[in-house]
């Protein structure tokens, strides 16, 4: 969690519009480079991680990013979850004298407003557990003051331009969700987990130079690292919190409204806060490069250094190039949103509800019908596949590079998903002899296509009770068995399995359980950079 995001996700918010183009100069492809094959090589990957950008359900399942986009949030005051930064309006010291607060700066004049607490605490490290006694407060034996935490809201004045990195690239873990902010872009493979003050640092100095305002990341929740709060940015109010934990509402109960918070997020920010210029993202994907792998998570620990570099050095190219201005921006996702709301429910009713052959041939003849041309010859089904594969995509004009590449890759895509359904056709539609025995052939050769999709959508819970969230894990948050079926959970149940060291999902090193022990005391640090 980076020093200055949470004070950040009180305050910022977006609504944007984008117009004519602008393009980006094509990396020589004689050099190291973002390649067709690589985009072909990598398709599947790709067309999910555009489906989960900017979203908190599948860059939680899919929680090692690969990619970077440039995202901009406009001069618009609303909240990504108010919630998420109550966790942190608390004080910061460990027990002992606490620090004065500063003077309210010149803006706040009003004499019942309260002073600014210190936003300067140490963040290198992992944070140890509050105490029960020093949770909500902390004395000082000397004079008895109490100790508050205060909830700050700002405002933002202009346009902020930011980077975002994909996937839970703001949880500290060992699994491959750093990769993207260490190895890419801090050329940095020593870097430990809990080093949140130097990779915020290093992220702010790249910011700077590439003319930003800072980075968007998720963990549970959005959050903005924001270098400089002197720039786009003005106070609105410091409101001081509850000293002790309020009557009615047990910890528990605390986890599961903030969780519940979060999860409003799993389809999206929403309402225009943070436009993405999809033409702009630059991803692992895009490179003949080796991805490791990890639990079934690409990894970027087995790529070189000059291969790191270049792709670093094609982010800096794309930011400078598309960053301000007036720019054309293909609705990538709104594309892969289509063609998974077409196709997802489809396919799962066929390989799992379908009982009759009768059943299965309209399902095929419903989704594929429209494609054929019965008054022409078409060997192999061949023109009504390519019809098929392009119905979301013949309109479509890309723009930059990498506009190119993710046609490339959602097209590889829908291919693959048109030319298994017209072969599913032709032994349950097409074959005279076809009978419940073709249904069992149809349903493995379906299910194999959802094996290489994985689409997300596909883990959601099937309905949840009002009191009651579909649970992933999220970091800090989550259990083994939930990652692999999330489920629907009440403030009673939410943390089961979250600490236990054999059930915990995330694997964060020495810090991870008091971060948020078992008492969901919060104990991380944050601070202004």
């Amino acid at each position: 969690m980076a020093p200055a995001s949470r004070l950040a996700a009180v305050g910022l918010a977006a609504f944007a519009t984008a117009s004519t183009a602008t393009s980006i100069p094509i990396t020589n492809s004689l050099e190291f480079g973002p390649s067709e094959a690589a985009a072909r090589q990598n398709a599947f990957h790709i067309f999910n991680a555009i489906h989960s950008a900017m979203r908190q359900w599948g860059s939680s399942l899919n929680h090692n990013g690969m990619s970077l986009f440039l995202v901009t949030v406009p001069a618009e005051w609303l909240a990504f979850e108010i919630e998420h930064a109550e966790l942190f309006a608390h004080p910061r010291w460990q027990g002992g004298k606490p620090p004065p607060p500063p003077p309210p700066p010149p803006h706040i004049s009003s004499p019942q407003q309260h002073p600014l607490p210190n936003l300067n605490p140490a963040h290198h490290n992992p944070p140890t557990p509050f105490s029960s006694s020093s949770s909500s407060s902390s004395t000082n034996n000397n004079n008895n003051a109490t100790a508050h935490g205060y909830l700050h809201t700002y405002l933002t004045t202009t346009p902020l331009h930011l980077l975002y990195l994909d996937g839970t690239s703001a949880g500290n873990t060992a699994m491959g969700t750093l990769d993207t902010q260490d190895l890419l872009l801090r050329l940095n493979r020593t870097a430990p987990v809990w080093d949140e003050t130097g990779r915020a640092r290093a992220l702010c100095a790249l910011a700077a130079a590439w003319g930003l305002d800072g980075v968007l990341r998720m963990e549970a929740g959005f959050e903005v690292i924001k270098c400089d709060f002197a720039r786009g940015m003005r106070l609105v109010g410091a409101h001081q919190r509850p000293a002790e934990r309020r009557h009615g509402h047990p910890r528990d109960v605390g986890s599961f409204e903030f969780i519940r918070a979060v999860a409003r997020r799993y389809g999206g920010i929403g309402a225009g806060r943070v436009v993405v210029d999809w033409g702009s993202m630059v991803s692992g994907f895009w490179y003949g490069v080796q991805l490791g792998e990890e639990e079934g998570m690409p990894r970027l620990v087995g790529v070189g250094e000059r291969e790191l570099r270049g792709i670093r050095d094609r982010v800096e190219e794309v930011v400078r190039g598309r960053k301000g201005g007036e720019k054309r921006v293909v609705d990538w996702q709104g594309v892969v949103d289509l063609v998974v709301g077409r196709y997802a429910d489809r396919l799962r009713y066929m390989v799992e509800g379908v009982e009759s052959l009768q059943e299965m041939q309209g399902e095929l003849n419903g989704v594929l019908d429209t494609h054929i041309d019965y008054a022409a010859e078409d060997e192999g089904h061949q023109a009504a596949i390519g019809r098929c594969a392009r119905d979301y995509t013949m309109a479509v004009a890309p723009e930059t590079q990498e506009d190119h590449l993710i046609l490339t890759a959602i097209e590889v895509v829908t291919h693959s998903i048109c030319s298994t359904l017209f072969e599913v056709r032709k032994v349950v539609v097409e074959d005279p002899e076809a009978g419940e025995g073709s249904v069992r052939v149809a349903k493995e050769v379906l299910r194999g296509l959802m094996d290489k999709l994985r689409w997300t959508r596909w883990k959601e819970c099937a309905a949840c009770g009002f009191n009651e969230v579909c649970f992933v894990p999220m970091w800090p948050f989550g259990d083994k068995e939930s990652h692999e079926r999330p489920n629907c959970r009440n403030a009673t149940s939410i943390n089961k399995g979250w600490w236990e060291q054999e059930s915990r999902y995330w694997d964060s090193g020495p810090g991870m359980t008091p971060l948020l022990g078992k008492d969901n005391v919060p104990g991380d640090t944050m601070g202004d950079l």
